[in-house]
């Protein structure tokens, strides 16, 4: 995985690779947004109902009204300029899209 430009303006991060996860993290919520636990899990909160985090193996965990999504990432891909994160899982077989309210 690279956090390479991909075609459609994204940008894939590994959800195991903590740098440039909170650089993409900041940049999509914001510094004062993005917060550590000590076990090194990456922590967005929008509002008690929207969230976003990543644990140091790669499993994602967030919440928006109405739907979530909790379970382990193979890839995040960040589109920054339409506000969403892209997870991919079980070799895309699952998909879930979380947009920053």
């Amino acid at each position: 995985m690279s956090d390479e430009p991909t075609a459609d303006g994204g940008e894939t991060v590994d959800p195991t690779d903590r740098e440039p996860l909170r650089k993409h993290l900041e940049q999509f919520a914001g510094t004062d947004r993005v917060t550590e636990t000590r076990d090194g899990t990456l922590f967005v909160e929008f509002s008690r109902s929207a969230f976003f985090s990543v644990d140091a193996e790669g499993c994602v965990d967030s919440g928006m009204p109405l739907h979530g999504f909790d379970g382990p990432a193979d890839e995040l891909r960040f589109d920054h300029d339409a506000g969403e994160i892209h997870v991919r899982a079980d070799d895309a077989t699952v998909t879930y899209t979380f947009r920053r309210p």
